[in-house]
């Protein structure tokens, strides 16, 4: 039996270098195995992916669409237009719309320079972004017509009966 920490002797053939052994597998002799079912292979490691920028972070390649602005546009403007159409959340239309627009604008912004696609949910949620500022202001003009003609009325009421009056719609 050969001990295995001792030197090889000098009669012993020197093992020359070797060719790398086939992509996809394991440099150690053990085949890699196989991704799950409809995952992509990954790249080896230290390998960048084809395509990719020198130096771009992990995980992105070039192309890759931002979408998330212009359908967090459309989504707040959805929401701000309801909010605006109840009279009395007219404040949650007002920050909801303006967010909207923002947003709106931003994804616009990024479909016209090819690095989103959805310029339609983008421009939708621009326009229903307006139509809660819009909503908001009318909201706003109705609470506050409201509240003065009721103030109004309990100031000039003199009896119980002018009273309740003002209290009915």
């Amino acid at each position: 039996m050969t001990n295995p920490f001792e030197p090889p002797s000098s009669d012993a053939p020197t093992p020359g270098p070797s060719a790398p052994p086939p992509y996809g597998q394991n440099p150690y002799g053990q085949p890699m195995p196989p991704p799950a079912y409809g995952q992509p292979m990954p790249p080896p490691y230290g390998q960048v992916p084809y395509g990719a920028p020198y130096g771009a972070p992990p995980g992105t390649y070039p192309g890759q669409m931002r979408n998330g602005l212009g359908t967090a546009a459309l989504v707040l403007g959805i929401i701000g237009a309801v909010a605006g159409a109840v009279m009395v959340l007219f404040w949650a239309a007002f920050v909801l719309g303006v967010l909207a627009v923002v947003f709106g604008l931003i994804g616009r912004g990024r479909a016209k320079r090819g690095e989103a696609s959805n310029k339609g949910a983008s421009t939708w949620g621009f326009a229903l972004g307006v139509v809660s500022l819009v909503l908001s202001v009318v909201g706003l003009i109705v609470v506050v017509t409201v509240f003065r003609d009721t103030v109004n009325c309990i100031d000039r009421s003199q009896t119980q009966e002018q009273l309740q009056a003002c209290n009915q719609p």
